[in-house]
């Protein structure tokens, strides 16, 4: 998200976590709070190398004591938790193992995290990911659960729901859910909303609400693209599912926009 500035005028604050960098919730924690946002906490590598744990203490108990619930987003870049390379693998699971370290102090209604399957680099074979990804996520999992805290995978480059079902059946816990993204689905999806929702309904935890015109992951507010949004809203409504919404915006006038939208189909 961009530079936070002023919202508009007399503007209801819904029940909705704004995706923010922890760098700039930290600079900007005096805006976060006069607005009641509540922030999903983007942690970076960089983050992660730079947090000082008393700040983030400090933070997380600021955000209590103004009654701000929190989720928390993991890092993603270069990392690979089903990934052949053990030394990448390592990696990975320090970065996470780190991230839900730091969850603790905050107490978030969910982690993020990707889960990093893509066809082209594992040509296809699910099996050889899922093997791999079982090593990473088992461990993280049951860390989760010492701390009372829950995981969630996000869709990403995925064309069905087929690896991300199998992996959560695997894994089979109620702290490793799943996060619908409906801009990463509308993007590379090969199979219909309704198949999607319908195969991965029973691990919903969260869901990232941007829009896009179907070529590009371009983070638009809602309606501003071409996503279905009334037929997405509709299962939800006909499954009785009321997940954790979340807002990502990578610029502050979307912010605003996407909080408007939000109006015509979440109650508050």
């Amino acid at each position: 998200m961009g530079v936070l500035r002023k919202k508009p005028e007399n503007p209801i604050m819904p029940p909705i976590q704004i995706n923010i960098p922890y760098s700039m919730l930290l600079q900007r924690i005096d805006f976060v709070i006069g607005h009641r946002l509540r922030p999903e906490i983007y942690f970076s590598g960089d983050d992660l190398d730079a947090c000082n744990e008393m700040e983030a203490k400090q933070l997380a108990d600021t955000l209590h004591q103004k009654d701000l619930e929190c989720t928390i987003h993991g890092p993603f870049m270069d990392l690979s938790p089903g990934g052949m390379d053990r030394r990448v693998r390592e990696v990975t699971l320090d970065r996470f193992s780190k991230t839900i370290d730091l969850a603790a102090l905050f107490k978030p209604k969910a982690i993020v995290f990707h889960p990093g399957y893509e066809k082209w680099k594992f040509d296809g074979d699910v099996d050889l990911w899922l093997e791999s990804s079982l090593r990473t996520w088992r461990p993280l999992v049951e860390e989760a659960k010492e701390r009372g805290l829950t995981l969630a995978i996000e869709n990403i480059f995925e064309e069905s729901p087929d690896s991300l079902l199998r992996l959560l059946k695997e894994i089979d816990s109620p702290h490793f859910r799943f996060c619908f993204d409906t801009g990463h689905h509308h993007v590379f999806s090969k199979i219909p909303l309704p198949l999607w929702m319908e195969a991965l309904r029973g691990y919903l935890l969260e869901v990232h609400l941007h829009d896009n015109y179907g070529e590009m992951d371009e983070h638009l507010p809602m309606g501003e693209g071409s996503f279905d949004f009334h037929g997405f809203f509709d299962l939800l409504s006909q499954w009785g599912l009321n997940p954790i919404y979340t807002l990502e915006p990578h610029e502050e006038a979307h912010l605003w926009r996407g909080l408007e939208a939000a109006k015509k189909y979440i109650n508050y």
